[in-house]
């Protein structure tokens, strides 16, 4: 894995795709190449400024203190960390490899460089809002009363179905699906117990 591997994914999927060549060619040539093992923290809730991180390949998990519990999965072309860099606050959520991954990192000293230019700015706080949409989703599925379509539509949610990227697999447990869903452990494997047997899903 080297940059140009890197680029190559950025040019193809997420917010970095959809910004500005040049933008897109600033951002990855300040960006180091990091490799974190399965398991391993990026960064937890309450650490200091530290930049922001692309994903070129495997799954972040975000998770939320205080039960730090899993919210969300960042599918391959996702940068996370720009709010807490613009609001120079402690980290809101926890950032792990829920496989062995790798990202690109954009330093806290890089990303005020560049913040200095409005334009620059502007296409950071794109990947904020697309950030916000992807939360109002969250809520919305949330608030879905069946649970098996709130089930469903959380899958679809992770699998990248409203993105360019797609995942095969998930590197979570049920006991943090049934969570991320609002569901108890019992109500979710009866949902997925019946996604299995009409061949809609493979455990």
């Amino acid at each position: 894995m080297d940059k140009s591997d890197a680029l190559a994914v950025m040019e193809r999927h997420g917010w970095l795709s959809r910004r500005p060549m040049r933008f897109r060619e600033e951002v990855i040539r300040r960006s180091r190449l990091k490799y974190f093992t399965a398991g391993s923290s990026l960064y937890d809730a309450g650490d200091g400024l530290s930049g922001m991180f692309g994903l070129i390949s495997g799954q972040m998990l975000v998770r939320l203190p205080p039960a730090d519990s899993i919210i969300s999965i960042a599918n391959p072309g996702q940068w996370l960390g720009e709010a807490t860099c613009f609001m120079r606050e402690p980290r809101w959520v926890s950032l792990t490899a829920g496989s062995k991954l790798h990202v690109l990192h954009l330093s806290q000293a890089d990303f005020e460089e560049m913040a200095q230019d409005a334009e620059n700015c502007r296409n950071f706080a794109v990947n904020t809002a697309e950030s916000l949409a992807e939360a109002v989703t969250v809520i919305g599925n949330l608030t879905q009363p069946d649970s098996e379509v709130r089930v469903a539509q959380r899958l679809l949610t992770f699998m990248g179905v409203h993105r360019e990227a797609r995942f095969e697999a998930l590197a979570v447990s049920q006991s943090d699906l049934a969570t991320m869903c609002g569901l108890s452990r019992q109500t979710l494997s009866k949902v997925l117990s019946g996604l299995v047997e009409r061949g809609i899903i493979a455990l």
